[in-house]
């Protein structure tokens, strides 16, 4: 009875110890998390045999679920604990990519293994080596909330310093000279950010629009910098992926350091929750430093909610707002003026600076010199074939829209400072062609602007005798300027000149057997041919180029087909295109040159060889034994907007197509 007794003690002892050493953390607290989709940890099980996170994901967009493995742990020592064990209520397997439409529902229950973790342990980061950009960050695995959130000392003194209130913005003073930026990502791990982008124009102009953009690699303490040549304060948008999480304006001037700190939880609680609490940039240091900071906590580029919020609509009468959207406000100046009174009825401590309104004045003014003054609406236009009446009031909307667009370039002739508005990019790219009523500064602008984009992407100019009048005409600064981006764009070409080019090329082949040919060549590998149309630094950067580094080992023959157009005339055998030659020396595997009339009915056909039915951007994976097993058909989106799903889709498809390196026959 006593041993019984005895035996029964040792084991309930046992149980208490096991249940002791166990520990449960519900819904831990993170700092920040770029996962593709959107992960909440329910909990954390922590004992001595395991460390076991319960993931639940749910659907954001078309996002894919994805983890390898190499998924682990990292602590703040910088150990790691490997990925042990994947465990869901759907097959999903490590290095194996899923959408919500492959599982059949919006949300998915993941468990992930990982060893049991020291005791010393409380904050770890769930990381994945293999993937660009892809984790949680900053997991609390002590039960406690994240400690608030607090600038550095030395910070929020420079704030105090710069945050006196901008009275009015500057006379524009041309001086060339070079500007420099540093960055300081606040609460950075390694894995969160490893590249931020600087756009010389407004932030939602696509990539190459216009301009140029600069690349800097973040440290491994979250510090980066740029240093770009100017000709007087110009606004630049900081920016980094995925997907633009974080951006935001500064201003950079001749000769002077800006100086900008970012907010990473307040990214990630945009970014997770569509919440805004906090600002995300804190500019410490640089020119029109507090406009900076009052313009990034109010920003209103684009967003319907400010618009809706601070400038309602002033009609009363129904017929009178009808004809006001017909004419796409096209008569703004006594509505601007009521909607900019209204911001003065706002409570003291929410009011703008002086500067803060100006800038809202000269967005507005670039807003109505954008509209699309000589089209008017459809229906009208159909109307007035049909009801004299309707034939009057089109007349009408014309008179208006031509008094309507000479107001607007009347304002826009006397100010300047609408350079120092972001959205004046647009202006440009939208009158590129006009030259009649764009007033001496604009014009100035665009050209320069113009030149940069022609040496940039096309190599022109490269010679100072070709633009040598045309700087004549330009200030002195513009001009410095211009010769300084053709010094870089020259370095690069010649550079890239160095690089032996070696290209095949398809003609005299009928469209119906290009495909054909080249899969026929590379029979008995695994084939990924794209069509290069056009210059895409979206599918070459982040898609291509790091699939082509991960799967180094595996038998893939990279066929990329330069399709040019033979209407246009050709230079040097058509290599020196300034995008085509990039990818030249950037991407791996074959390359061919197909010329052809850039006509869609041949493209057409060209792709149906390829089972692609309406794509301009197209791509195709062929198999081994010939059989195509993804083509851009398979994507919902176009390839120009490569999203990650893309990338795990590719990633997925060539991993189970393709065997392991072998010598090739070719």
């Amino acid at each position: 009875m006593k041993k019984q007794l005895l035996i029964l003690i040792v084991m309930a002892t046992a149980i208490c110890q096991a249940k002791a050493s166990e520990r449960t953390i519900v819904k831990p607290e993170s700092i920040y998390q770029n996962m593709l989709a959107l992960s909440r940890t329910d909990s954390v099980i922590m004992n001595d045999t395991a460390t076991v996170f319960y993931l639940h994901i749910a659907r954001r967009d078309e996002n894919a679920i994805f983890f390898s493995h190499e998924t682990c742990l990292r602590d703040m020592k910088g150990r790691t604990y490997p990925l042990c064990q994947l465990i869901s209520d759907f097959t999903l397997q490590p290095d194996e990519s899923r959408t919500f439409d492959d599982i059949g529902k919006n949300v998915l229950d993941v468990q992930l293994v990982f060893p049991p973790l020291p005791s010393d342990v409380t904050e770890v980061d769930m990381i994945d080596p293999q993937f660009y950009n892809h984790g949680i960050f900053g997991i609390r695995l002590d039960g406690s909330p994240l400690p608030p959130f607090q600038l550095p000392k030395d910070v929020e003194v420079r704030l105090k310093e710069i945050m006196a209130v901008q009275d009015t913005l500057p006379k524009v003073d041309y001086r060339f000279g070079w500007a420099t930026i540093k960055g300081h990502l606040m609460d950075y791990r390694p894995g969160m950010c490893s590249q931020m982008t600087l756009v010389l124009r407004h932030l939602h102009s696509s990539q190459h629009q216009i301009g140029d953009t600069l690349c800097a690699q973040v440290s491994p303490t979250g510090d980066f910098s740029f240093r770009l040549p100017v000709a007087h304060i110009t606004p630049v948008s900081l920016t980094f992926e995925p997907q633009h999480l974080g951006f935001g304006i500064a201003y950079v001037e001749p000769d002077t350091e800006t100086e900008v700190y970012f907010n990473m939880r307040e990214i990630n609680v945009r970014h997770m929750y569509s919440k805004n609490n906090n600002t995300i940039f804190y500019i410490t240091k640089g020119p029109l430093a507090q406009l900076a900071n009052e313009l990034n906590e109010h920003f209103f580029f684009d967003r319907i909610d400010f618009i809706e919020k601070h400038f309602k609509h002033f009609f009363t009468d129904g017929e009178e707002w009808e004809r006001h959207k017909e004419i796409q406000a096209m008569l703004p100046t006594k509505q601007l003026e009521l909607r900019m009174a209204e911001l003065d009825t706002m409570k003291v401590e929410e009011q703008w600076s002086p500067a803060m309104k100006e800038l809202v004045r000269l967005y507005w003014q670039i807003q109505t010199v954008m509209r699309v003054f000589t089209t008017p609406p459809k229906d009208l236009e159909n109307e007035a074939y049909e009801s004299p009446k309707a034939k009057e009031r089109l007349i009408a909307w014309q008179r208006d829209a031509v008094v309507a667009e000479l107001e607007s370039f009347e304002r826009l002739v006397n100010d300047p400072k609408i350079i120092y508005c972001p959205d004046l990019s647009d202006l440009l790219r939208f009158y590129i062609d006009v030259n009649t009523l764009l007033p001496a500064f604009i014009d100035r602008e665009r050209m320069v602007w113009k030149l940069q984009d022609q040496m940039s992407k096309e190599f022109r100019l490269l010679d100072s005798d070709e633009i040598e009048e045309t700087l004549a005409n330009l200030p002195p600064a513009y001009g410095q300027l211009v010769l300084t981006w053709q010094d870089k764009y020259r370095e690069e070409h010649d550079w890239l000149a160095t690089k032996e080019i070696v290209g095949d090329t398809l003609q005299g082949i009928p469209d119906s057997l290009v495909f054909q040919t080249l899969c026929e060549r590379y029979r008995g590998h695994t084939v990924f041919v794209r069509f290069w149309l056009f210059y895409n630094p979206v599918l070459a950067n982040n898609v291509v180029l790091p699939l082509q580094k991960e799967l180094a080992d595996l038998d893939i023959v990279w066929v990329n087909v330069y399709v040019y157009n033979s209407n246009q005339k050709l230079n040097r055998a058509g290599w020196e295109d300034a995008d085509r030659l990039r990818y030249f020396t950037k991407l791996q595997g074959e390359h061919y040159y197909y010329s052809m009339p850039y006509r869609t009915d041949r493209l057409k056909d060209l792709y149906k060889t390829m089972g692609i039915n309406n794509s301009t951007d197209a791509y195709c994976i062929v198999s081994p034994d010939g059989r195509i097993v993804r083509n851009s058909d398979s994507m919902p989106v176009p390839i120009w907007w490569m999203n990650n799903q893309d990338y795990l889709g590719i990633r997925q498809c060539l991993l189970q197509t393709a065997f392991p390196l072998r010598a090739r026959a070719y």
